[in-house]
């Protein structure tokens, strides 16, 4: 996202692939500020918000970050051939110069949205808001993000307003490594006697095809975490840096009609990525080609001086400043997108407020462009000192690390001392019994747990690791209950499964039974293929699928209980078909346990809804009704389609059962988020711990029936 150095800004003049003459050794061409990469970052920050502004308008306007990264790929790779690595001095300088036009502006962003999201965001987000703001300013952002991205239960939480951080993690760990590479890649050739012309192509070339073989196999594996590491995204970079060497060895493309084609070529094959691309496109992997490629050949155009390029579309005043000012846009304009809602107390910000939030991002990315970014990078007694440039770095981070640390320390004490709250879920009216007993009806008993609690109270299972999560490779099995029970039970299904643990395991304690979990996260309990966006994590679905029916049938198992939200596609099923193919392959699943001799306990899944809501009732701590979620299923929040539950239901006799309890959990079309004093859910859609077992006598009644008549229960 960074703007080149004033130096590089103007060295920019001979990209890139046909032979030619080469420039006069020692001698660096000169030409003037390149208009055309100014503009090029202008396009790419104007993909970016306008994609986090309007996701549904640009589907894939984040690929105007995979245009930055190639900006900057090449104008760092260009600044360091030219200026090579010769010294640790010349290495600290580099690193200096970086420093001073970066680290402020982003500090100031930091601290600013550190303190903004502690006044409006709800108060259970307060510690992930300042470890993030920590990641951000150590710049390992989007390690963080990759560690996260594959926790299925993190998924609907609040984004946090500095997430946006990621791609500026990339690009500094570039910033660190790269000149290290280089560097040592110009000693070895010039102690070997060889001219510096060529070697960093192959070099460069040898880093980048390895980075974009991994991008593309990782992609296929585990593209939530794909999309953030560093290893997948360094070969985007890469591509820019080629195109560096090119012009370091003195290639370009000279004729114009050719650079024409390029120019235009390369706009095209940008915004086309930015309008076809959508959040189910593979990405990075071989996908990013296109608009890197397509920025590459931009850059390699040299378009200033060609009258039938597009240089007066973009050689403006406007886009040039856009250009000029798209780090600052970039820093800013994310937190201002995750805090406005709660700014402006509305779930659903209207299109103007937009256009007016879009115009404060502006006029802060100005002001922090002069009275921060120009300030640090072109005041003398700064500029002139690299000693004093890290002095800037030691001051920014302890400002931003120290003021979250302290920000961090402090929610984690209030969030120890709102888990320490111990509430009765089997108390008269609390919970389910608000429904299940008449005389309850209108008693308020207020609010027994809190926000921030009810986030954190999950079932056991998930303080005891029993997932199996993609890339759905791991076999994990959790066992509750002595070896040699008379009974044993196995719970089937996916995390809307594992939140009816706490009440399975009571009664199981209660009647001396042993229970085995077989829990994956999204991977529902089908014997077809599950769509997750790549072949490999569908066949790894199928697998564990297979794996745990035969653990099942061959287990000795009494009973087996299942539950599911059938929220992914299946594959090669037109979504017209899929609740009927669902329930057909339910059927067959339900029916080989029964022949194997179990029992069948069907749990018909919970209503969810469409965010947080433990995050919604702390932002709405004096009104929770608003977080109340419709019972009709509106696509995103609702009681969805339960083909298990049809199945189980199509089925029901002394071996297949049916438990449904959406009657205490909705009345009269609404389903609370406060239900008899209890936060109902730890997410959107999860039952906690505490609520759950608010629902032990339906629980406990119906494993009984279950297992009616066999020895031991």
């Amino acid at each position: 996202m960074a703007a080149p150095d004033a130096s590089s800004a103007t060295a920019t003049g001979a990209p890139t692939a046909v032979t030619a003459r080469p420039a006069p050794a020692g001698r660096t061409a000169k030409a003037a500020p390149r208009k055309d990469i100014q503009a090029l970052r202008a396009v790419a920050v104007t993909l970016v918000v306008l994609y986090h502004f309007w996701p549904q308008r640009l589907t894939g306007g984040y690929v105007g970050v995979d245009v930055f990264f190639v900006i900057s790929g090449f104008l760092i790779t260009l600044h360091l051939l030219e200026r090579p690595i010769r010294s640790g001095a010349d290495l600290l300088s580099f690193w200096a110069r970086r420093v001073r036009r970066l680290i402020p502006a982003a500090t100031v962003v930091l601290v600013v949205t550190l303190g903004a999201s502690l006044v409006w965001l709800p108060q259970t987000v307060h510690a992930r808001s300042a470890q993030e703001v920590i990641a951000s300013a150590l710049y390992v952002e989007n390690w963080m993000l990759a560690l996260t991205s594959t926790d299925y239960l993190a998924t609907d939480q609040l984004h946090s307003a500095t997430q946006h951080y990621w791609s500026l993690s990339v690009e500094e760990q570039f910033y660190i490594v790269w000149p290290l590479l280089l560097g040592l890649a110009f000693l070895v050739v010039r102690r070997l006697g060889r001219s510096f012309r060529f070697p960093p192509l192959v070099v460069i070339s040898a880093l980048t095809l390895a980075s974009l073989a991994f991008s593309a196999w990782f992609t296929g594996e585990d593209a939530a975490q794909a999309y953030f590491v560093s290893t997948t995204r360094v070969w985007e970079l890469g591509i820019g840096a080629l195109l560096a060497a090119a012009v370091h060895a003195g290639l370009r493309f000279r004729v114009p009609v050719v650079r024409v084609g390029l120019v235009w070529a390369g706009l095209a094959a940008i915004l086309w990525s930015a309008v076809s691309f959508t959040a189910a496109t593979p990405f990075p992997g071989v996908a990013a080609l296109l608009p890197t490629l397509g920025a590459a050949a931009v850059i390699a155009a040299r378009s200033d001086d060609l009258a039938a390029g597009p240089r007066r579309l973009w050689s403006g005043r406007a886009v040039q400043w856009l250009g000029d000012v798209s780090y600052s846009v970039y820093l800013w304009h994310w937190p201002a997108i995750v805090l406005a809602p709660f700014v402006l107390d509305d779930d659903s910000v209207a299109w103007w407020q937009k256009l007016l939030v879009l115009a404060v991002v502006l006029v802060l990315s100005a002001a922090s462009k002069r009275w921060v970014e120009d300030l640090m990078r072109f005041t003398p007694s700064i500029a002139r000192s690299t000693g004093r440039s890290f002095v800037l770095l030691a001051v920014c981070l302890g400002l931003s690390v120290g003021l979250a640390g302290i920000a961090l320390w402090q929610t984690q004490r209030t969030e120890a001392a709102a888990a320490a709250v111990v509430v009765d879920s089997s108390a008269p009216c609390v919970g389910v019994d608000a429904f299940r007993t008449a005389s309850c009806a209108g008693r308020d008993l207020g609010m027994l747990t809190n926000p921030i609690q009810a986030a954190k109270d999950k079932p056991q299972v998930y303080a005891d690791d029993c997932w199996n999560n993609r890339p759905f490779t791991r076999r994990k099995v959790c066992s509750y209950g002595p070896k040699d029970a008379a009974v044993k039970v196995a719970l089937y299904g996916n995390s809307h499964a594992g939140q009816w643990s706490p009440p399975i395991l009571a009664t199981a304690r209660e009647r001396g039974w042993r229970v085995d979990t077989y829990i994956a996260s999204e991977c529902y309990s089908v014997d077809v293929p599950v769509a997750f966006g790549t072949k490999a994590l569908e066949d790894a679905c199928t697998a564990l699928n297979t794996w745990a029916r035969d653990r099942i049938t061959t287990g000795g198992y009494d009973l087996v209980v299942m539950s599911d939200r059938t929220l992914q596609p299946l594959a090669g099923v037109p979504a017209a078909r899929k609740v009927a193919t669902a329930k057909a392959a339910y059927g067959r699943v339900v029916d080989g346990f029964v022949e194997a001799g179990a029992r069948v306990l069907a749990i018909r899944d919970t209503p969810g809804s469409a965010e947080s809501v433990p995050d919604c009732v702390a932002q709405h701590a004096d009104d929770v009704s608003r977080c109340a979620t419709d019972v009709a299923y509106r696509g995103t929040s609702g009681l969805e389609p339960d083909p298990l539950a049809d199945a189980a239901k199509a089925r029901t006799g002394t071996d297949v059962h049916l438990l449904d309890v959406t009657d205490l959990l909705c009345r009269d079309g609404s389903c609370p988020a406060v239900l008899g004093g209890l936060i109902t859910y730890f997410d959107h859609g999860h039952m906690t711990r505490t609520f759950s077992m608010s629902l032990l006598p339906e629980v406990s009644r119906a494993l009984r029936d279950a297992l009616a008549g066999v020895p031991g229960a």
